[in-house]
């Protein structure tokens, strides 16, 4: 009396699709993980049709379907596997895997914003970036920004998305133009996200600034951008480069001697009786040329480097 053994024939279907599926993923690109992950509950109907298929093909009065310790063990993997894909699948947890294998690191460009200014704008505002802010001089009335980042996505489409919602927001009120950088939170390898951003702004030299930020930033600084008053404020490291000629004057407010840096020689003095704050404790100060330019910079933590040219 011939008897079947439950999963053998479901087992090597099984393996032949899978290979085949391969197979094409290789020669013509398929998204293999996603068509495995889709269809695996077919694993269960495959197993069961095999021995219904058994039983009433079966030219025996009595087919006798064997359940040993092999077939008993295949179907308990074939089975818990199938419970585990499903709680995997239902919480997230397989989509997130399907994506980290899928997605690449890559290089997009931040898309560039213009916002043109008449004479009735004296003064730009900014919300600095938790990323590496670079500010440097325009030949024209007009504020440009731009950048590059470094984005973990599926393909470059999803990358571009991402980086759009990043792009800086501007707003005028009155005499005043408001420049507000979104800042970047790592989501995890998991998930689609923005891993480094690095914004360039371009400014006219004839207004004032006023650059803060609610977490720790880094400012690149080109001297020959300042040339009326400008105040940074908050925490971050702050970088100014200066030509010999400049025509700059820079008083920096710092928790200490340690927090200034840069090839040049800082002045140093302690803040006047009644005005120190238990924060800010020296100040440093730097002038060149006729002091044209003024820049007032107090920070919490961080480091101030101007290095001359």
């Amino acid at each position: 009396m011939r008897r079947w053994r439950v999963g053998t024939l479901s087992l090597g279907v099984l393996m032949i699709v899978v290979g085949v599926v391969i197979l094409a993923a290789q020669f013509k690109q398929v998204a293999v993980l996603d068509m495995l992950l889709t269809w695996w509950p077919l694993i269960l109907v495959l197993i069961g049709a095999e021995i219904l298929w058994h039983v009433y093909t079966s030219k025996e009065q009595e087919p006798k379907v064997k359940y040993d310790v092999f077939s008993i063990f295949i179907i308990m993997i074939i089975l818990f596997s199938g419970i585990g894909m499903y709680a995997l699948t239902a919480t997230g947890v397989v989509e997130g895997i399907s994506w980290m294998v899928q997605s690449k690191i890559m290089p997009v460009e931040v898309p560039s914003q213009r916002v043109e200014l008449d004479e009735g704008v004296e003064k730009v505002v900014i919300s600095a970036p938790r990323e590496r802010l670079e500010i440097r001089k325009t030949g024209s009335r007009e504020v440009v920004i731009f950048g590059q980042a470094t984005v973990k996505a599926a393909d470059i489409d999803e990358a571009k998305a991402l980086v759009e919602q990043y792009k800086a927001v501007t707003r005028r009120e009155g005499d005043t133009l408001f420049v507000q950088f979104p800042s970047n939170t790592w989501p995890g390898e998991f998930k689609p996200g923005i891993r480094q951003i690095r914004h360039t702004l371009l400014l006219p030299s004839d207004v004032d600034v006023e650059v803060s930020g609610s977490s720790f930033f880094t400012l690149d600084i080109d001297g020959e951008t300042i040339e009326k008053y400008w105040v940074i404020k908050g925490s971050g490291n702050i970088k100014i480069t200066v030509a010999g000629e400049a025509d700059l004057d820079v008083d920096a407010n710092v928790p200490g001697t340690g927090y200034l840096g840069g090839n040049v020689d800082w002045e140093m003095e302690e803040p006047e009786a009644g005005q120190a704050d238990e924060r800010i404790m020296f100040k440093g100060r730097l002038k060149r040329g006729e002091g044209g330019g003024k820049v007032v910079i107090v920070i919490e933590n961080g480091e101030v480097v101007v290095n001359e040219l």
